[in-house]
């Protein structure tokens, strides 16, 4: 380990080698070291003499605190790395650190390297607080005068509500379990990203945010994550108004309410989302607000081409078509649907709604949020231009497995491949699967039945 605290690495070239890369410029050097960890960057100084000093003008920093055996070794480089490159407009400042390390914790410190970063016309930002979500470090309000700032990304740090906000640059942001001095402060921040592409929020149980608005005219990709903890029955809010966006994912377990607008040019959804309901706050069909927030939701997301849906949803919309009538999913043409289990009875509901579709994946789920419903006996109806189904879960043809393989045989008119994989335990049981696909009515008659399976003598 040399005195800078980060281990090297020795080598010599070998005779009749040819040191291509070394006589490459600097500026596709810098481009190639942008790329890796600030601690194999400086191992390139063994490489050569021409290789002694250039990682320290490499115009990025990408380190973590456990890199170094001390933290005031990690400390003292991030300061030698900033006062050495101070004159530099930085590409890129990734750092991971620990509050709870140093001998006497300051918050001013990571302050001030993010003050310092700003004046350096910083591109990238990524700072994780590892600290076991203290939330003490709360980033430097000149961030958000930052002109020259293109990404960011949060991890475990608060954010103060902003006076002003001057972020023309700004494409992505990427917030995990960031807290917030006030619940408008993130509302504020988003609004005021002109350029602002693409935005993904893991949010944490203990935000304070009650509504949250995403008013966005250029946002093109929004994710929003919140874990679900059925301890929680409070009535979160989720607004969202971008008329350029394009794909949609909510992860959330606990938002009871979400509103749509201006969504003509969304084209893909990724929904996991009960609604805020369980087993224990079941849906209630006299509860006329939740019953339009759903019948908005559905509308406003019934235009995609395509979907992944969970199984929490489905039941959540299957209970919801007991009284009201779904909106037509004309444009979908792909769907994937994450089921728990084989509990599927309330597939065919959503599955007649959506006249248009070609191709059906079921996959599966954990952590799955029961809403608890009793499905009805009910006759399905035909799937006109289902082509293409595959069950990526593994086939142990269970009755449940065997009843949904039947339903979509005897029901889907044009289907030419329904492909599935046996499970790996499955030996004796095999031949007696295959004869019972085998003798399944199917309605279209240029269906062909995949199995898969780590035997190749077991392909039909």
């Amino acid at each position: 380990m040399d005195g800078d605290g980060v281990k090297r690495v020795r080598s010599t070239n070998q005779p009749g080698e040819v040191d291509r890369i070394s006589h490459l410029p600097d500026c596709l050097i810098f481009k190639v070291l942008l790329s890796l960890p600030t601690k194999e960057v400086v191992k390139t100084s063994a490489l050569s003499t021409r290789w002694n000093h250039i990682w320290k003008h490499v115009p990025g920093l990408n380190l973590e605190y456990d890199d170094f055996s001390e933290h005031d070794s990690f400390v003292s480089f991030v300061d030698s790395f900033l006062s050495f490159n101070r004159d530099t407009c930085l590409h890129k400042f990734k750092v991971t650190y620990d509050y709870s390390e140093a001998d006497e914790p300051e918050t001013g410190l990571v302050r001030r390297w993010l003050d310092t970063v700003s004046r350096m016309k910083v591109k990238t930002l990524d700072v994780t607080d590892d600290s076991a979500e203290s939330w003490e470090l709360e980033m430097t309000p000149a961030l958000y005068t930052c002109g020259s700032l293109v990404s960011l990304k949060l991890v475990g740090l608060t954010l103060p509500s902003p006076d002003l906000v001057s972020l023309p640059s700004l494409k992505d942001i990427n917030l995990i379990l960031v807290e917030f001095t006030d619940e408008w402060a993130l509302e504020k921040f988003i609004s005021q990203c002109p350029s602002l592409k693409n935005l993904c929020i893991e949010r944490s149980f203990g935000d304070d945010i009650p509504m949250l608005r995403v008013r966005s005219q250029s946002l093109l990709t929004f994710i929003h994550i919140v874990d679900s903890d059925e301890s929680f029955d409070d009535e979160r809010i989720l607004e969202i108004d971008a008329p350029m966006l394009e794909y949609l994912k909510l992860s959330d377990g606990r938002t009871a309410s979400f509103k749509l607008e201006n969504t003509a040019s969304l084209v893909g959804v990724h929904i996991n989302t009960a609604f805020n309901l369980t087993s224990t706050r079941r849906f209630c069909p006299n509860d006329a607000q939740k019953r339009n927030m759903i019948q908005n939701f559905l509308l406003m997301i019934s235009r995609v081409d395509n979907m992944v849906i969970a199984s929490c949803t489905l039941e959540v919309i299957y209970e919801y078509s007991r009284y009201e009538q779904l909106p037509v999913f004309h444009n979908l043409s792909s769907l994937r649907v994450n089921l728990d289990g084989y509990v599927w009875e309330m597939l065919p509901v959503f599955l007649e709604s959506c006249p248009n579709l070609t191709t059906l994946v079921l996959g599966s789920i954990q952590n799955h949020v029961k809403v608890g419903i009793t499905v009805s006996p009910r006759r399905p109806r035909v799937l006109p231009s289902l082509r293409y189904v595959e069950i990526e879960r593994p086939f142990k043809g269970d009755a449940l497995e065997m009843q949904l393989v039947g339903y979509l045989l005897v029901n889907s008119q044009s289907l030419k491949k329904l492909t599935l994989r046996l499970d790996d335990s499955l030996k004796k049981e095999r031949s007696f699967i295959f004869n019972e696909l085998l003798l399944m009515p199917r309605l279209s008659s240029t269906c062909e039945v995949v199995v898969l399976s780590d035997d190749p003598s077991y392909h039909q």
